[in-house]
C-alpha cells in the first residue's frame, strides 16, 4: 500500500460560526461542528494506521468520532500543527471575526513575513517553518495511512509549500494571501500530502 498522509480541517468551531472568542487556541466545536465530525467519521470505511490532532480542542473534538470508530488505531496529539495565530491573542481577547477585521487587513497589507504582532503571535515565516516540519515528520513516520486533524490556514500553507517547494517566505506569503489565506478550505475538508 502506498503511503497516505491526509490532513483534515477541524469541524465548525465557535470562531467559524462568528461567535465571540477569548483565545484562538481554546475554541470548541459548535453543535453543527460535532455533527460534521460524526458525518466525517462515518464516511471513513478503513481504519488509518495513526490518527493525530493539534493541541487545540476543536481538532481533538473533530478527531474523537473517528478515534472511537477505530479504537485500535493509535491516536496522538501533535505539537506545532496548530492554526496560524498572526494577531496577538491579548489584542483580540473577547472579539468576533468582524471586530478583528481591521487588524487582519492591516497585517496583510504590511506583507512582512518576519513581523510578530505581540505575545502569543507568530510570524508568517515561523508558521511556514512549522508546516515544513510537519511534512517532513509525517513522511518519515512508519505508518502507511496517517490522518491528521489540523487547521485551514495551516493546511493552505502546506498546499502552497508543496506547489512551490523552493519558494522563500516573502513569495510564499504573497501566494498564501492570493489564495485567500486558507479561507476556501471548508470544515472537514481534506488535503492529501503524500
Amino acid at each position: 500500500m502506498q503511503k497516505q498522509i491526509i490532513l483534515i480541517r477541524h469541524a465548525e468551531s465557535i470562531g467559524n460560526a462568528g461567535q465571540r472568542t477569548t483565545n484562538p487556541a481554546g475554541n470548541h466545536l459548535t453543535e453543527n461542528g460535532r455533527s460534521q465530525a460524526a458525518i466525517f467519521a462515518d464516511s471513513i470505511n478503513e481504519a488509518p494506521d495513526l490518527i493525530a490532532w493539534s493541541s487545540y480542542p476543536r481538532t481533538k473534538e473533530t478527531a474523537r468520532p473517528l478515534a472511537e470508530k477505530f479504537p485500535d488505531t493509535p491516536a496522538e496529539e501533535w505539537q506545532d500543527i496548530q492554526e496560524f495565530t498572526y494577531l496577538s491573542p491579548k489584542k483580540c481577547f473577547n472579539t468576533t471575526a468582524e471586530e478583528r477585521r481591521p487588524m487582519v487587513v492591516s497585517y496583510w497589507n504590511n506583507m512582512d513575513p518576519e513581523y510578530r504582532d505581540g505575545d502569543g503571535a507568530e510570524s508568517f515565516a515561523d508558521m511556514i517553518e512549522r508546516a515544513r516540519k510537519l511534512i517532513k515528520k509525517a513522511r518519515e513516520r512508519s505508518e502507511r495511512k496517517i490522518m491528521i486533524f489540523t487547521h485551514g490556514q495551516f493546511m493552505e500553507a502546506i498546499r502552497i509549500i508543496l506547489k512551490h517547494p523552493d519558494a522563500k517566505a516573502p513569495e510564499l506569503m504573497r501566494l498564501f494571501n492570493d489564495n485567500e489565506r486558507g479561507k476556501t478550505i471548508k470544515n472537514c475538508e481534506t488535503l492529501e500530502i503524500a
